[in-house]
């Protein structure tokens, strides 16, 4: 997989020819790291979300070493903003312009982003979070489809830190939750999981979803999403 990997005199990143196979070696990479993290950290000894996302950023730039990205946590989506909302975890281009998921990417660019949830959410009226927020729009699916994080990418994930019950069940009560979100505006049945393997979904679940948008009352592209679900019990 590294052989792959190229690194321009022009500063501009390649995993080989196609765009495809750049998609392919970051989505490998970061499943493999995944099932490595909760192997790793069955004392964790951390139940917080923040402190669990922190853990992992460090553990990923750690395996990315070899990898023309690294990882930064509480990425800021605007910088010219101070109240500009953060997603937990960008990946970022070691160089100038990373090409990828069908596009380039600037140096300061997230070009994959990542929204960290624990399942279940803690608090009073929290426990849909992973979809949709209740007072406010802090949902992990609701802030991607309505553009708060990822406006400019096709691709993005959820991680969650499944802490209570397990990943089959979780499946069924979030997909439970966008159905009876399905008449609202811009929910639909469509937005539900689906999974990716099924194999290892005890340790690590892989699932996907794809999301019709409206960022600033405009329609967009959709923004398709990979969701990996850890075994962390609290």
């Amino acid at each position: 997989m590294l052989s792959n990997i190229k690194r321009e005199v022009t500063g501009s990143i390649s995993f080989g020819l196609e765009k495809e196979t750049s998609s392919k070696v970051v989505l490998d990479f970061l499943s493999a790291s995944f099932k490595s993290f909760v192997s790793e950290s069955k004392n964790i000894g951390v139940s917080n979300e923040k402190g669990i996302s922190h853990l992992l950023c460090i553990f990923l730039n750690r395996k990315a070493k070899k990898y023309p990205f690294f990882f930064h946590s509480e990425y800021v989506e605007d910088v010219n903003s101070g109240m500009s909302p953060q997603v937990d975890i960008a990946m970022i281009a070691e160089a100038n312009v990373i090409d990828i998921f069908d596009k380039s990417h600037g140096e300061n660019d997230s070009f994959f982003s990542i929204e960290a949830k624990r399942l279940p959410t803690p608090g009073q009226n929290r426990r849909k979070e992973y979809v949709v927020g209740i007072t406010a729009p802090c949902g992990g699916i609701e802030r991607f489809k309505k553009g708060i994080h990822g406006a400019g990418l096709r691709y993005a994930a959820i991680v969650a830190y499944v802490q209570e019950n397990d990943n089959d069940y979780w499946f069924n009560e979030i997909n439970k939750w966008i159905k009876e979100l399905a008449d609202e505006t811009l929910w639909f049945e469509d937005d539900q999981l689906k999974w990716l393997d099924e194999d290892e979904k005890e340790t690590c679940g892989h699932l996907i979803s794809s999301h019709a948008r409206q960022i600033k009352g405009k329609q967009v592209e959709n923004i398709n999403l990979y969701h990996y679900w850890l075994n962390l019990p609290a």
